[in-house]
C-alpha cells in the first residue's frame, strides 16, 4: 500500500471545517460549499470527541489528508484523526465517499 497525499482535497486542506453525524453518515463541510459525505465505516481518534460529536457538531482545521487502498486518514489540529475504511468491508452504500463542490462538481468513491 502506498499512502499518498490526495489532490481532491485541496479544496478542504488549511480550512475549518465542521463535522456533523446525520443518519449515520458522517459530513464534513467548509463554510465555502464544499461537503464530504461519508457513508463507509470510520473510527476516530479519540474517545473524546466520539461522544461530542454524536451530540453535536464539532468544528475543527482540517491539516492533510492521506489516501492508499485501504483508508483514508484526514488530519485535524488538536491531534485528531479520522480514517475511513475503503475496503470492501467498510462498505455500507450507496458509495464510500461523495465529495460536492459549491459549483456542482461531484467526486465518488465507489
Amino acid at each position: 500500500m502506498n499512502e499518498h497525499r490526495s489532490d481532491t482535497f485541496q479544496h478542504l486542506k488549511g480550512k475549518y471545517v465542521t463535522l456533523t453525524v446525520e443518519d449515520e453518515q458522517l459530513r464534513v463541510g467548509t463554510d465555502d460549499g464544499w461537503s464530504l459525505h461519508i457513508y463507509n465505516g470510520y473510527t476516530l481518534s479519540s474517545g473524546e470527541w466520539v461522544g461530542a460529536l454524536t451530540h453535536a457538531s464539532l468544528r475543527l482545521k482540517l491539516v492533510d489528508c492521506l489516501v492508499d487502498d485501504v483508508k483514508m486518514t484526514m488530519m485535524f489540529s488538536g491531534d485528531k484523526f479520522l480514517t475511513v475504511d475503503l475496503t470492501d468491508d467498510g462498505y455500507s452504500g450507496p458509495e464510500a465517499m461523495q465529495l460536492n463542490g459549491p459549483d456542482g462538481s461531484i467526486v465518488i468513491w465507489g
